[in-house]
């Protein structure tokens, strides 16, 4: 039996390495392309392949048989038939040896795809026709039940001249986030759909699909008082229309444990238990909850309970039905601390001096009290690359050895800083890579780091940036907002390899992307440029209709602004400058 495990624990390894290596083809010609990294994950997934030669063809319209293909691929169906599938069933164009023949069976056979009589396969996809088998798809994947629109207008201005088969997924996928208009509000329902915009479309697919399983199972773990000591408990609520399945790979399904302040543990209830090791499943129904609870008992918890803060509830093992959150779902058994404390270490760098500080900012409406053992009440240390201490602000000063406290005042700042001279410490200085600023002391009104907070030094361009994310939420719109102000006295300018100069991303609580402002945009393919002279101001922003939009920005926790594309006068971050919708 030992024999035949380890055999089974190489071979998953195995399995596990081949699959982390295992990699998209890379594209010679997506390079600073808008969809380039929409490309590459549907590549990594398996979705879409190249061309040819390393191509990708981004621009290149896509063929009806070529979309059904990646459409059949994102909705990953799988249909096991009791006789050979003949696609002249529904179509006299294909024949069953060709490439797209089998998938196209399966959608067609789902009414995904519901021309009968010809495909015509080689024909290049519309936008209408697109969309049409893209809401066909959201339906049958999530059994949703789609109304008529009842005769509704005001979508777009040329909604009339769209086919009257199509109106309803064209509205439909309009307010499910997948399209937009072409600008000036005209859909073009005739227009041909690009290979990127396809990836595009159908990334967007995708999220919706997983967002609703997400949305479908609730995980909530308890931590509460019973006669025999205290009870443990992880709920799983199915309020989805499909049956969920967990498979365990042993008789372990869930696990508990209890952490303290630094989250480290200090009971585990699985621990010293043993496990059959044989493959298990947890099945839970459409509309049920599956509860799992141990108790223990007030003898243990009462020896460990001054050191517990974290309660954590885990499942143990895996489902292709929802994500299975790994680090597990956390409950703070501790009353949260009224007073809040924001602390920002930060340095200023110039020809003579480099400047440490931190930045202690009251947010609450109390005062905060810090109370130090000695007259020292910070410090700040300089590490680098690896991270390894290279100078440390105290190390060769004395303090008084008493007592001493600093009080904040409600929505009042303190800060510290220390000097040093760049020619004393230019080597020191030169080799830091990160700088730590800490709080020496302790406060029962907040929490303070005893690691210390840590910011990244990087080399400043001549010329400063600031660049502001921002939105205004109204009854009847929602305006993104990115704001870029030169800082310094010489003009900054900004290089952009298209007409695209900006753009705006929505993200869920998950920090996944559900809504991305240039999606179904075409930018002219021309180098731009923004300059923003000296002390000024460029403002860039786009306004989104509340109603048409109200699903994406009901589920929006951040947005995040990005400026399209470099520039040799200052940094510009690749990942966007985010900011919290509250």
């Amino acid at each position: 039996m030992k024999r035949i495990l380890a055999i089974m624990l190489v071979l998953g390894i195995m399995l596990t390495s081949v699959t982390a290596m295992a990699r998209a083809e890379v594209f010679s010609d997506i390079s600073g392309h808008w969809a380039k990294s929409t490309i590459e994950k549907m590549a990594d997934l398996g979705i879409v392949k190249g061309v040819g030669d390393g191509m990708f063809l981004p621009d290149r319209e896509i063929k009806r048989s070529e979309f059904v293909v990646a459409l059949h691929k994102v909705a990953e169906i799988e249909i096991n038939y009791f006789k050979a599938p003949d696609i002249n069933e529904f179509y006299s164009d294909v024949k069953n040896e060709d490439w797209y023949a089998s998938p196209l069976y399966d959608m067609a056979s789902l009414n995904i795809v519901d021309d009968r009589g010809k495909f015509r396969p080689n024909d290049l996809i519309t936008r209408e026709e697109m969309v049409h088998y893209l809401v066909n798809t959201y339906k049958y994947k999530l059994n949703a039940v789609l109304g008529d629109f009842d005769g509704e207008v005001g979508y777009f201005d040329d909604e009339e001249s769209i086919k009257e088969q199509y109106k309803n997924s064209v509205k439909y996928a309009y307010k499910l986030g997948f399209v937009k208009g072409r600008g000036n509000g005209k859909f073009v329902p005739e227009g041909l759909s690009t290979r990127a915009e396809a990836m595009i479309v159908l990334e967007k697919l995708m999220q919706s699909l997983k967002e609703d399983v997400k949305d479908a199972v609730e995980v909530t773990p308890s931590f509460v008082k019973d006669k025999d000591g205290y009870k443990m408990t992880l709920t799983i609520k199915n309020s989805g229309k499909n049956e969920v399945v967990i498979i365990h790979g042993s008789g372990q399904k869930y696990d508990f444990v209890l952490l303290d302040d630094k989250k480290e543990e200090v009971y585990r209830w699985s621990e010293g238990k043993s496990f059959t090791m044989i493959l298990t499943e947890t099945h839970i129904p459409s509309g049920k909850t599956v509860e799992f609870s141990e108790v223990i008992d007030a003898k243990t918890y009462e020896e460990i309970s001054g050191k517990v803060y974290y309660f954590k509830a885990m499942i143990v093992g895996s489902s292709e039905d929802f994500e299975i959150n790994e680090d597990g779902y956390y409950l703070n058994l501790k009353e949260e601390k009224d007073n809040k404390l924001e602390i920002v270490p930060s340095y200023e760098k110039n020809e003579k001096t480099f400047t440490m500080k931190l930045k202690l900012k009251n947010t609450s409406d109390k005062d905060i009290i810090i109370n130090h053992t000695s007259s020292q009440k910070f410090d700040f240390k300089l590490l680098d690359e690896n991270k390894e201490i290279i100078y440390t602000w105290s190390a060769d000063k004395l303090f008084m050895m008493m007592e001493t406290e600093t009080v904040i005042g409600a929505g009042k700042t303190v800060e510290f800083e220390e000097e040093l001279d760049m020619e004393s410490h230019k080597d020191v200085i030169g080799k830091a890579k990160y700088l730590k600023a800490y709080i020496v002391g302790t406060s029962e009104d907040c929490e303070i780091e005893k690691d210390g907070y840590e910011v990244e030094i990087t080399e400043s361009k001549e010329n400063s940036l600031l660049v502001v994310p921002g939105y205004e939420k109204g009854e009847k719109t929602f305006t993104m907002k990115l704001k870029l102000k030169n800082a310094s006295d010489k003009d900054i300018t900004i290089n952009h390899m298209s007409g695209q100069k900006f753009d705006f991303k929505l993200l869920d609580k998950n920090k996944e992307i559900i809504y991305t402002w240039s999606a179904d945009k075409l930018f002219m393919m021309m180098e731009t440029e923004t300059v923003i002279g000296a002390g000024k101001t460029v403002e860039f922003e786009e306004e989104l209709d509340m109603e048409s939009h109200k699903d994406v920005i009901g589920k929006a926790k951040y947005l995040k602004a990005y400026i399209v594309v470099t520039s040799e006068d200052c940094e510009i971050e690749k990942d966007g400058y985010e900011v919290e919708i509250k």
